[in-house]
């Protein structure tokens, strides 16, 4: 099947289906990728894992593809219809399952792993298939944040061969004004500070938490031990635009109790004051509601709003939440008590939506 070849900076990238006779192109650029984990300290590949059986197997089983730059082999991946081990009762083999993406580190600051990524799923989708799907080790934040810049949506956590994987499923072409969350991580620091505003908005967004002004220390506490789907207790966002990949606000799934299958939304903010009023914080409550029940196994997911933010509650009651009680005198701020609502909804409310 042929697809436009791409370029990077008007230099020709050529991408093969790469047969037998490239085991060896295939195997040095595993093994470079491998040598890159081990000097950074990343528990992943080990070099010795791609021998010649291995390598041979993938040329039976999936497809390979190598990607040249200057006719340089610089990149790889494979796709397979189907992948039954990782994803178990998710598998759908009318997915293609891209695994292996390898960037050799001569070619690292070119964006050649995003490249792959977009050549991978318009192949999936002429040659038939639903789209592309991936997964991830789950205790790298940097790398599910770098799948997720590239439109993926995580759709759960597999325990395989004693490793947790996250698994990615690529969205549909973007909108205007569609939204994706990646893991807020430290270099976004600077963007929330300039977000955070005054004493009253600060606390507005973010409850009684963070005392004014918001600072790094603030942030770093915030973020500790976040962004583990399988063990952290909360679950930190950025909001993306898709189609500027501006940032354009901030959110949390917080207080994640697994044993009684509860969360919290935290901490959500359309920070940037253009985005405001074009549904990005209905779509960022919509994917956390979704992240919490389809794929954390919650049965109930909470939030608090201070009680003079009409536009708030009607927004949060719009998306299936209810009133539960109000919280009198609760907050305290330049000299004045706030009062709080307390909302929550329920898994088979939000599935009845």
């Amino acid at each position: 099947m042929t697809l436009q070849q791409p370029q990077v900076n008007d230099l020709p990238l050529r991408i093969i289906k790469a047969n037998q006779q490239h085991a060896e192109q295939v195997t040095s650029l595993l093994v470079n990728a491998a040598e890159w984990m081990e000097s950074k300290g990343i528990e992943q590949w080990k070099k010795e894992m791609f021998t010649p059986e291995l390598i041979h197997s993938y040329f039976l089983e999936r497809e390979v593809f190598i990607l040249y730059m200057a006719e340089q082999p610089a990149a790889m991946f494979t796709l397979q219809a189907g992948d039954l081990e990782y994803w178990q009762q998710l598998n759908d083999e009318d997915y293609f399952y891209l695994h292996r993406l390898t960037v050799h580190q001569d070619f690292r600051s070119v964006g050649l792993g995003a490249i792959a990524i977009q050549w991978a799923s318009d192949y999936a989708h002429s040659s038939g298939k639903k789209g592309l799907r991936l997964d991830c080790m789950a205790h790298l934040p940097t790398l599910n944040r770098f799948y997720q810049s590239q439109d993926f949506r995580y759709m759960g956590t597999h325990e395989v061969k004693g490793r947790l994987a996250s698994l990615y499923e690529k969205l549909a072409p973007a909108k205007d004004y569609q939204i994706r969350l990646e893991y807020f991580l430290e270099k976004d620091f600077d963007q929330l500070l300039e977000w955070s505003g005054d004493a009253v908005f600060l606390q507005q967004w973010s409850g009684s938490g963070w005392e004014y002004p918001l600072d790094q220390d603030d942030l770093n506490a915030h973020i500790k031990g976040s962004n583990h789907p399988r063990f952290s207790d909360q679950l930190i966002y950025i909001a993306v635009d898709r189609m500027t990949n501006r940032k354009i606000g901030h959110v949390a799934l917080s207080k994640i109790d697994r044993s009684n299958r509860s969360a919290r939304i935290s901490k959500l903010l359309v920070g940037d004051p253009e985005a405001r009023g074009k549904g990005y914080g209905r779509q960022m409550i919509q994917e956390l509601l979704r992240i919490g029940f389809d794929t954390l196994g919650m049965h109930r997911i909470t939030l608090g709003v201070y009680d003079y933010n009409g536009s708030a509650i009607q927004l949060y009651e719009s998306c299936g939440f209810s009133k539960e009680g109000l919280m009198r005198d609760s907050s305290w701020l330049n000299g004045q008590y706030y009062s709080v609502y307390e909302m929550s909804i329920l898994e088979h409310e939000w599935k009845a939506l």
